[in-house]
């Protein structure tokens, strides 16, 4: 194996434009979004689709946690915590704009105001592409390839080479 190594969460974000995946025993890639509002109007709800009214970037409001304010008095400010974010800019991981109104798929039009820009946060292993190896339709890390099937996989690529007549013996 030699200089192999298992890539650390930061290595992401300095190889920008390189393709990633995961390995199915190192563990599940996870994204999500963390997103700063103000002038928080509506409570939203959890599971609904929030969107961004001039990016179009989206999320599925998983936790959404109240710092100060109150949303009947339209000065609601907090934090939500989304899964499944879409649109953001792969290269700077963020998501939605500052000063964006948010549009709820039950909270409806203009709920809440993003204050700053929201951050894609992405956790589990990841492996780079050329590390990936696929195998009996999954796909390993070389690590845990060769710990695995090391002897499957030499024993599938093994050719008989003894003479016609020994074969039967």
């Amino acid at each position: 194996m030699g200089d192999f190594r298992l890539p650390l969460r930061s290595d992401y974000d300095r190889v920008a434009g390189a393709k990633w995946d995961e390995c199915c025993l190192c563990g599940t890639k996870r994204i999500r979004a963390l997103v700063h509002y103000d002038s928080g109007s509506v409570l939203p709800t959890e599971g609904e689709t929030v969107t961004g009214a001039t990016s179009g970037d989206t999320m599925v409001l998983a936790r959404c946690v109240l710092i100060s304010g109150t949303y009947a008095g339209g000065d609601a400010v907090g934090v939500m915590e989304g899964t499944s974010p879409a649109g953001y800019d792969d290269g700077t991981l963020e998501i939605f704009t500052n000063d964006e109104n948010l549009n709820g798929s039950t909270s409806g039009d203009n709920f809440a105001t993003v204050n700053k820009i929201g951050a894609i946060q992405i956790s589990g292993r990841l492996v780079p592409d050329s590390e990936i190896v696929e195998y009996q339709g999954k796909k390993y890390c070389r690590a845990h390839f060769l710990f695995k099937f090391r002897r499957d996989w030499q024993d599938d690529e093994r050719i008989d080479t003894a003479p016609e007549g020994d074969r039967d013996k």
